[in-house]
């Protein structure tokens, strides 16, 4: 290690960087910016731009010192090997196999951000098989917090800086579907992300052709099933009782990005208006639960994953019609309801039997149940709504029995028989 750490040291302390705009711009000056840039640091993105000046003495002595590290990774003939920094954030297609000269080269430029000792530690542990390790961040659309969470499997949450000025250059600057607004004091998901392989040898006819090896990810250290940033909105939402969504998604590399001369990309879906669901520390423990129980089993239940969704979208800020459209498809999916005849009875009584632990509780969530899909009825074919105008907390009440018995339903291993359940069956 310590041959590799002076000699990648050398190289540091003998580079500039030759900018069109710019000019030539020594090391120092350019660790300097690295560390000092903000979000939309226009100055830092000419820099990030400029390229290497290195003596190839230097470089070759370098390259000596990382070719016993690499060698069993290396292919004979090519003289390259698998760069998993390339399954991460892609780049040109020599980035994907680089001789050791190319990649000493991007070396030397992530040491001049990082500090050599860094990217010496880094490098040495991609090549014992340690994973790349980044997060995945994904600024949530109705959620409210009222200060940092944490969860041991490796979720957290927290709010962003309330001043554009202190805005991160981590977040991404060129996003659709956010703005500067939606970035400060915003309510941010973070998930721990492992990528493997970081290195690797490449198959005989592999470099050459464009890449369509995949890495394995590893989220949240492995401890929730089919976990994403979709999926685990849908269990917060379950277990706060109210919307919660993911308006933009971005990998956030720390020290990787010393490694990539472009920022990180983003991902951005619909953005839904509306009240804000607060999320607790309890809650939050809640939607674990929830997670696992949906995936945890090996099976997947579509019926009740379209229930959930429907009942999530039912959540969103909107009309009574639409809600109501969104619940009647959550308790079909529910309950198993098909065919065309008699479905509001057979979702009321259902529904009555599964959650009423009395004849009245019962009594009342039938009657909510019944007025619910009587309205639904209506709104699905353009006609006015009745019984959600006389009463106004009808459509929350049936959510809430709907929300209930998708709890319940993730609790059930076995599937209720309904026709046994609406005679009384325990």
């Amino acid at each position: 290690m310590r041959e590799i750490f002076d000699s990648l040291q050398r190289c540091v302390r003998r580079s500039t960087f030759k900018s069109d705009r710019l000019g030539r711009i020594g090391w120092n000056v350019y660790r300097e910016h690295y560390r000092r840039r903000g979000w939309k640091d226009h100055t830092w993105l000419l820099l990030g731009a400029s390229e290497l000046e290195v003596g190839d003495k230097h470089v070759a002595e370098l390259v000596s010192r990382l070719e016993p590290v690499l060698a069993r990774f290396m292919q004979t003939g090519s003289g390259r090997f698998g760069n998993g920094l390339f399954l991460l954030q892609g780049g040109t297609g020599k980035w994907a196999y680089p001789t050791v000269e190319g990649f000493a080269r991007e070396l030397i430029v992530a040491a001049v951000k990082l500090g050599a000792a860094r990217v010496v530690e880094l490098v040495l542990g991609w090549a014992r098989g340690e994973p790349l390790r980044f997060r995945i961040n994904a600024l949530l659309n109705g959620a409210g917090i009222d200060g940092p969470l944490n969860l041991e499997v490796g979720i957290s949450i927290a709010r962003l800086p309330k001043s554009s000025a202190d805005l991160s250059a981590s977040l991404p600057f060129l996003a659709m579907g956010a703005t500067e607004t939606d970035f400060m004091d915003g309510v941010v998901m973070s998930i721990d992300c492992e990528l493997s392989p970081s290195l690797f040898l490449p198959e005989e006819d592999e470099v050459g052709k464009f890449s369509v090896r995949r890495g394995e990810y590893r989220l949240a250290s492995g401890q929730l099933p089919n976990l994403s940033s979709d999926l685990f909105c849908e269990s917060m939402s379950l277990a706060c009782n109210g919307y919660i969504d993911w308006q933009l998604e971005w990998n956030e590399l720390g020290d990787l990005q010393a490694f990539f001369r472009s920022p990180s990309g983003s991902s951005s879906k619909y953005r839904a208006p509306g009240r804000t669901t607060r999320i607790s520390q309890e809650s939050l423990n809640e939607a674990v639960k929830i997670q696992q129980a949906r995936y945890g089993r090996g099976q997947v239940r579509e019926n009740l994953e379209l229930a959930l969704q429907r009942w999530v979208r039912s959540k969103r800020a909107g009309s009574n019609v639409d809600k109501l459209i969104e619940l009647r498809i959550a308790l079909e999916a529910l309950y198993e309801i098909g065919g065309l005849n008699e479905k509001g009875f057979r979702i009321a009584m259902y529904g009555a039997w599964h959650l009423g632990k009395d004849f009245e509780q019962r009594l009342r969530f039938r009657e909510t149940l019944r007025k619910a899909y009587d309205d639904s009825s209506r709104a699905v074919h353009g006609g006015k709504l009745k019984h959600a105008k006389k009463d106004p907390d009808l459509v929350g009440a049936a959510q809430d029995i709907c929300r209930n018995a998708i709890l319940r339903r993730l609790e059930e291993v076995k599937r209720p028989k309904w026709e046994e359940v609406v005679l009384g069956a325990e």
